[in-house]
């Protein structure tokens, strides 16, 4: 048992609660009143630990580990009171205990605590059981500075927010216990992209009142109790699937999961893993552009995320045409136009957008001519091939990660929006066994005539694409992986789990480090649409006159342009197990995970189709040979055809002349 006395002026002297860091009961015998209650946010925390009877800093030395540690050394409840008037003074305050001495980066949005929110029974006491969890943001209070404490300890308090059941934490404790189950606190460190989830596996309990506070209050008594929670170290695969989804050329599924690893234990005790929650914040890249022409990866990068009023003489363009000029007839030629979902390097884009003419623009406005880039955006990422054909060339999912971390996750790195039916930002989803998801193929959406007018094309330009099956077969979004899902042959064993064929070799010695004593599981948590394609590189053209496109250079292979879906801080929350009709959940510490896939060139076949066209051309001798016996007469009528026009209007000239000489 442990007092916990502020060092400062009676005249703000509030009730404080203990600390201690030892799991048993805490009484504050004193407290003082309600109206000198101090701004506990303001307080240090070595004035906070140093005020703790018997707390010494012998038993909090620094060290070095192979993994990086720290330790809540403490929870506190700050002035509770069951009604919602007296509650301004009101705060959950957690003590951490650095001994690496690491720079924790303090005004990171990424520092979250993960708290239980829902239990099985109202009012909570000892006995109920958690329901769900959920993440708190936490704010900096405070840090040990000088020689031998320098960061040290720190202090943070909870950010309190409204949750499902439409309460916060104050309004949903039990007055009389109010219970904290904490699982774990995630913190970044400088040098980090993510954070990383330290276990606390406690759950803290309260009861009393401080003086001013509840009814009669007398002091507070904290009992901790220990906290069952399973610790995972997740991993992630992207698969897409190499035929074309309903959106058509250019477009795959994309299969994002990630993997990890259960003590048997739990499903012994508990049953099968069930259900899995996690968290993510989902975000859609901006064009990422490929290319092995160096003035183009050189432009790219000097124009990252630029879009309006660029002026240089390049531009990269996801389909080009432009009208065929009529020789003698130019003047009938209709202005060139470029049908693009995406163009980039033009000037002035609101005189197209809006319709309006200008000098600069030659007078073409947006309804004859311009880029139709509507609501699209510039690319923010830029990567050179080194090879002959820049289809070999693939961006692993490392480098991609890598360029946003050098980019500091920029906005120009991301979209707007994201897929149709989904959402940008972070969430929260559960995903459950037996809920399998559907995926949609283009020929199982796609309607006949779009099936022939592709087969067309492939026939005549030799571009063709796989239209997928009739119907993909659904997929269970948690699978448990077996020996029997290796069977040497890799790349089938990959494709039949979802898995890239570049993550399958590290996957395959993840799961044989730990089945001995563990499970392993792959969660496939969303199904997005990635794009890829050929590109038309146009250079020396001058984009705000577009006569000049057609003397333009036009490269259509030197480059191709991607979009992914990417979940930033992936993270499980919890899992739940079923046995029979019972389910228990159990809270997860995990530290969250960038799930980025790499980017793969188009899947497309493309040359010339010589069979095709060889199989045309004799098509056409024979059909010429066929016809030949009766050819003088299709030239003559195809002749009368062309002569018949001629033919009228010289009878009409005739006809007028005789006409004017019967007058006279």
């Amino acid at each position: 048992m442990t007092r916990l006395m502020k060092r400062l002026s009676a005249a703000v002297l509030a009730g404080m609660v203990c600390l201690s860091a030892f799991f048993v009961p805490v009484m504050t015998k004193n407290a003082y009143a309600a109206e000198n209650a101090v701004k506990f946010d303001e307080t240090d925390v070595m004035e906070d630990l140093q005020s703790m009877d018997g707390f010494s800093l012998a038993k909090y030395p620094y060290y070095e580990s192979v993994e990086p540690e720290m330790r809540v050394i403490d929870f506190v409840e700050y002035c509770y009171d069951y009604r919602a008037n007296m509650r301004d003074n009101y705060g959950l305050y957690l003590y951490v205990y650095n001994p690496n001495g690491q720079n924790i980066v303090t005004d990171s949005e990424k520092n979250k605590v993960q708290i239980a929110v829902a239990y099985d029974s109202d009012p909570i006491t000892e006995k109920s059981n958690a329901l769900t969890y959920e993440k708190f943001d936490l704010q900096f209070c405070s840090m040990s500075e000088g020689a031998g404490i320098n960061k040290l300890f720190y202090k943070f308090k909870v950010i309190d927010h409204e949750s499902a059941d439409g309460k916060t934490i104050a309004e949903r404790v039990n007055s009389m216990d109010r219970r904290y189950d904490i699982s774990g606190i995630e913190l970044l460190t400088e040098g980090n992209s993510n954070a990383t989830d330290y276990k606390v596996s406690t759950s803290y309990h309260f009861t009393g009142f401080a003086e001013g506070y509840g009814e009669g209050g007398e002091g507070t008594t904290l009992t901790r109790n220990s906290l069952e929670t399973v610790s995972l170290d997740l991993h992630s695969t992207t698969y897409r699937f190499p035929y074309i989804n309903q959106y058509g050329p250019g477009h795959q599924n994309q299969l994002d999961s990630v993997y990890f690893a259960v003590p048997k234990e739990f499903n012994e005790n508990y049953g099968e893993l069930y259900r899995v929650k996690c968290c993510w914040d989902e975000q859609k890249t901006t064009p990422i552009i490929v290319t092995k022409d160096g003035d183009v990866y050189s432009w790219v990068n000097q124009k990252l995320g630029q879009k309006d009023g660029v002026t240089d003489l390049l531009g990269i363009f996801d389909n080009f045409s432009s009208s065929p000029e009529i020789p003698g007839l130019s003047f009938l030629t209709s202005p060139p136009s470029c049908i693009a979902d995406w163009g980039w390097g033009y000037q002035h884009r609101n005189f197209y957008e809006e319709g309006h003419s200008d000098e600069e623009t030659n007078g073409w406005v947006g309804s004859i001519g311009g880029v139709l880039v509507d609501d699209d955006e510039a690319p923010g990422y830029a990567f050179k091939s080194d090879k002959s054909n820049v289809k070999d060339t693939d961006i692993t999912s490392a480098e991609m990660k890598k360029w946003i971390a050098a980019h500091g996750n920029a906005d120009y790195l991301f979209s707007d929006s994201v897929d149709e039916g989904r959402t940008k930002g972070y969430q929260e989803h559960t995903f459950t066994a037996d809920e399998p998801f559907d995926m949609l193929t283009f020929n199982q959406t796609a309607s006949g005539w779009d099936k022939f007018c592709l087969d067309w094309q492939a026939f005549w330009g030799g571009k063709k694409w796989d239209f997928g099956p009739e119907q993909q077969a659904p997929v269970e979004p948690i699978r448990l992986v077996s020996n029997a899902d290796f069977t040497g042959a890799d790349a089938a064993d990959a494709e039949n789990l979802y898995v890239h064929t570049e993550d399958f070799g590290e996957f395959e010695s993840f799961y044989n480090a730990n089945k001995a004593t563990k499970n392993v599981f792959l969660l496939r948590f969303a199904v997005t649409d990635y794009y890829s394609n050929m590109q038309t590189v146009l250079t020396g053209a001058t984009w705000y006159d577009p006569s000049t496109w057609q003397t333009g250079t036009k490269d259509r292979s030197s480059t191709y342009m991607a979009r992914e879906t990417v979940f930033l801080d992936f993270d499980i929350i919890e899992l739940t197990f079923l046995r029979d009709t019972t389910e228990t959940i159990i809270p997860v510490v995990a530290s969250p995970i960038d799930v980025v896939g790499g980017v793969s060139s188009p899947i497309e076949e493309d040359g010339i189709a010589w069979e095709k066209i060889i199989v045309a051309i004799l098509a056409v001798i024979l059909l010429v040979v066929l016809l030949w016996p009766i050819m003088p007469y299709i030239i003559r009528a195809i002749l009368w055809v062309i002569l018949l026009p001629i033919k009228g209007i010289a009878a009409l000239c005739k006809a007028i002349s005789n006409a004017v000489k019967k007058r006279r």
